[in-house]
């Protein structure tokens, strides 16, 4: 755990590449000292359709799911290591931002 997925408007294609994107936030994961490495998991989709309140056609939105019990501050601390990640990769005219989420009680997972 933490499974993060980061969704990014193709349109973007040229400013950045799918590995610099999962690269950064799986950065970000390990500086917040929260999770063991090797547990983290980081996933890279791209839109081509999408609508934005802004007129902006260009984001970068991450979104990790983790395990119930990290504090309000701490989820903050891994959202702000995001999204402060993302701005470092130097993309301009871009909305970026990101959320961590608490999975439900009922996540069930199995590795064989």
């Amino acid at each position: 755990m933490p499974h993060c997925v980061i969704e990014i408007a193709n349109q973007l294609s040229s400013s950045v590449t799918p590995d610099q994107l999962l690269r950064c936030v799986f950065d970000a994961h390990v500086k917040s000292g929260l999770f063991d490495t090797d547990h983290i998991k980081v996933r890279c989709t791209g839109y081509d359709h999408h609508i934005s309140g802004t007129g902006s056609d260009r984001f970068i939105h991450a979104t990790s799911h983790i395990k119930v019990g990290r504090t309000a501050e701490q989820k903050q601390q891994l959202s702000n290591l995001i999204v402060q990640g993302l701005i470092d990769l130097g993309i301009t005219s871009a909305s970026m931002s990101a959320q961590v989420v608490d999975l439900a009680p009922s996540y069930v997972t199995f590795t064989d």
